[in-house]
């Protein structure tokens, strides 16, 4: 590719020239000495090889019909040189545009929205992308640039994602209101055995509760899978089974109808809750984005969804 031999300083003043009609008025415009105007268009003029502008002492200058056209394609290259320097300096001076989140879809429709929206009332022209991820599928977006940040569970970590751990959440059994096992003092694990299983059967969530499971001497004898949290809630609200969760929407009501309630276990380890970025200097939304959640996560807001 030929080397750009005419910045845009040249061209603006060239542009700014035609329009003015005047190399003095195209200086007062420009802030520039009348001698660097001249410059520009001599230099301008040299590397396309034609006259563009007339000089005429009495007159100014006046544009050959090359040289309104060459003004009409220049003027749309400003304003986009324009358009990216201020979008530039709005990654790291202002909260506007899109911000592009990856969430782990079992647990951040519970809290994510009212974060986002108290975000969007403060910065009116923000929006946001939302993409639902398992670990994996989130981390690749991070490092390929199609997500700012992420929300996800796990301890699975690629190589050039930062995290920062935002909660540990503890397994809980989901059951129908009623249920026999709500009347135990002390709920474990391997008080599941032999009792049906709705599993959340996604990449994270199905291998974590077999795991549990499986460390607690307990065979589940799943009754169904599905791989939606509501889903998984309205089965058991209708009976179907039981089914171990990390954390509880702010409602105890089944898209059925059905009431389910949230019943503490003594026992299993927690599911690891983080939030990723690409390593290296955030620009200012995500890094006020970060904070945001991070300090939502410290208040009582954010330990009512869990079950201890």
């Amino acid at each position: 590719m030929d080397d750009l031999r005419l910045s845009l300083r040249l061209l603006r003043a060239y542009s700014v020239a035609v329009d003015c009609g005047s190399i003095t008025g195209a200086a007062e415009v420009l802030n520039v000495a009348p001698s660097a105007v001249a410059s520009a268009i001599d230099r301008v003029e040299a590397e396309f090889g034609a006259t563009l502008l007339v000089r005429a002492r009495a007159r100014g200058i006046t544009a050959t019909p090359a040289g309104r056209a060459l003004a009409a394609r220049i003027k749309p290259l400003i304003e986009a040189y324009s358009d990216v320097m201020q979008q530039g300096y709005a990654l790291n001076q202002g909260l506007r545009g899109t911000l592009h989140v990856g969430y782990y879809a079992p647990i951040a429709p519970a809290f994510l929205p009212h974060i986002l929206q108290n975000l969007s009332d403060d910065s009116p022209e923000l929006n946001f992308n939302l993409q639902e991820c398992d670990n994996i599928t989130a981390q690749s977006g991070l490092l390929e640039g199609t997500l700012d940040v992420a929300i996800f569970a796990g301890d699975e970590l690629l190589a050039g994602v930062d995290t920062r751990p935002l909660m540990d959440l503890p397994p809980y059994v989901l059951a129908p209101y009623g249920h026999e096992l709500s009347t135990r003092s002390k709920l474990s694990l391997s008080d599941l055995d032999d009792v049906p299983l709705v599993l959340l059967d996604l990449p994270v969530a199905g291998a974590y509760v077999r795991r549990l499971l499986r460390a607690a001497g307990v065979t589940p004898r799943v009754a169904a899978t599905c791989t939606s949290v509501e889903m998984v809630r309205s089965l058991v609200g209708a009976g179907a089974g039981v089914a171990v969760l990390n954390m509880r929407p702010r409602t105890e009501q089944s898209y059925g109808g059905d009431l389910v309630q949230a019943l503490p276990l003594t026992d299993g380890e927690p599911l690891h809750l983080v939030t990723g970025r690409a390593a290296g200097t955030p620009r200012r939304l995500v890094q006020v984005f970060q904070d945001r959640l991070h300090e939502w996560f410290t208040g009582p807001e954010a330990r009512a969804l869990i079950t201890r």
